[in-house]
């Protein structure tokens, strides 16, 4: 397991932006994940409709066509590191250091797409028969939307991964509470959307600024509006069931789940979670890339702005998109602002398949509880979920890696994992497989 992950580091599949265009190489650890599982009992496919951005896609056909069916979904890319960042080691050298192995990729997700890999070779060698297809997934683009990844695959190849249900990330961080040990898997992600506005103004001498056009000063005046909306704040029954699990004090639980009080308590939350608490409860809208200007003595024509929102669960994202058209109707130009959105959704617990994880969980961390979380981000189970996968982010974890120490991992310098995370990966997935398919 340390191995194979070490390889998919060291391949250095970085999807990035070049513009507003996406690209990357994902296609060289999708032919090393297809190196594992390839062999007797694994059907494989290779979907290529970008160059050097494949899909892979492995699959054990089950006995019966009428029994659920089940993928593992993971992603082949990571999103850019450099070692002057400030990286302990090389982050793409995939070091195993003092039961670590090290680099990026090593938490988001390459971990988990490895696990899933290993799985589907060992019970194909084990001559496992499902009554549903198990598939295995591994998608490139995630970084970036997935939009040349999952959602490339489900609109032009539907029939070659749907399933019934799918496991991807994020889940497995573990929690002691005044309740005892509790895991999240996540049932919900964040919406996802884009704002790009272009700010125009009239381009011309900075020394003479007396009724000059700077659009300069438009774009600042968006981002204080932006930094100031107030969207409705959103209990929904996920977050409910999550703040129910975490074992806080009577009147703190109460206000977490009020929407007139819940602002009020963020800052008396542990270390690290009054972030999430405030993201999983309502639309939030981050101005993070501002463009503009060639020369220090010249006033630009055009100053470009983009901004990221994530619309809560309960939210409608084109009521939040026509909110922010309006906060910004009189800084620019009809045809000057493009917005894109997908809206937030759950999978419902209710399922033979939560379960599975449940028990799971359980026999893996010892009378550990499965808890429902919001994910305040966002994964290609925002393309499953629509396409009618009921979809959980999943994950077992280590006790010893904390919560916080987990989520300041994504994205961030000196990403690493622990042997007994992965070890716990591998068995959390070949033991759910079985358990749901046999």
């Amino acid at each position: 397991m340390a191995e194979l992950l070490g390889v998919l580091i060291r391949n250095r599949c970085v999807s990035r932006f070049e513009g507003i265009s996406s690209i990357g190489n994902e296609s060289v650890n999708a032919a090393t994940l297809r190196a594992v599982v390839e062999g007797p009992g694994v059907d494989v496919d290779w979907h290529e409709a970008i160059d050097g951005r494949a899909s892979l896609v492995a699959r054990i056909a089950g006995s019966d066509p009428a029994a659920p069916s089940l993928a593992l979904m993971g992603h082949t890319d990571v999103v850019p590191a450099d070692e002057a960042d400030g990286w302990t080691r090389d982050p793409f050298g995939g070091e195993l250091v003092d039961g670590e192995v090290w680099g990026r990729g090593a938490v988001d997700m390459l971990n988990q797409t490895a696990a899933m890999a290993l799985t589907v070779r060992r019970l194909a060698d084990e001559g496992f028969r499902p009554r549903g297809d198990l598939v295995f997934w591994a998608v490139p683009d995630e970084e970036n939307g997935g939009y040349l990844g999952a959602k490339q695959v489900l609109e032009s190849d539907q029939d070659l991964v749907r399933t019934d249900f799918a496991l991807t990330e994020v889940g497995g961080a573990a929690r002691r509470t005044p309740k005892g040990l509790v895991v999240d898997a996540s049932v919900s992600d964040k919406g996802m959307g884009a704002v790009h506005v272009a700010f125009r103004g009239r381009q011309s001498h900075a020394s003479l600024p007396h009724g000059a056009d700077n659009p300069l000063f438009k774009a600042a005046e968006a981002v204080r509006r932006i930094g100031a909306w107030r969207p409705q704040v959103r209990i929904s029954e996920p977050w409910r069931r999550w703040v129910g699990a975490q074992g806080f004090d009577a009147d703190l639980a109460a206000a977490l789940v009020d929407a007139s009080r819940i602002d009020e308590v963020l800052d008396l939350l542990p270390d690290g979670m009054a972030a999430h608490a405030h993201a999983c409860t309502r639309c939030t809208a981050v101005p993070t890339i501002l463009q503009g200007g060639e020369k220090v003595n010249t006033i630009p024509q055009t100053v470009e702005l983009a901004v990221n929102f994530r619309p809560a669960l309960g939210d409608s994202g084109e009521a939040m998109a026509q909110e922010l058209r309006d906060l910004l109707a009189d800084l620019v130009e009809e045809d000057g602002i493009l917005i894109f959105h997908q809206d937030a959704r759950a999978s419902s617990t209710e399922t033979p398949l939560w379960d599975v994880l449940a028990s799971v969980t359980d026999q893996a961390h010892d009378g550990a509880t499965l808890v429902p979380a919001m994910l305040a981000a966002w994964t290609d189970a925002s393309w499953l979920r629509p396409a009618g996968t009921t979809t959980y982010g999943f994950g077992l974890l280590s006790e010893q890696l904390s919560p916080d120490q987990y989520w300041s991992r994504f994205h961030g310098v000196d990403e690493r994992i622990d042997l007994e995370s992965l070890e716990l990966s591998a068995l959390g997935w070949y033991e759910v497989a079985k358990r749901f398919l046999a």
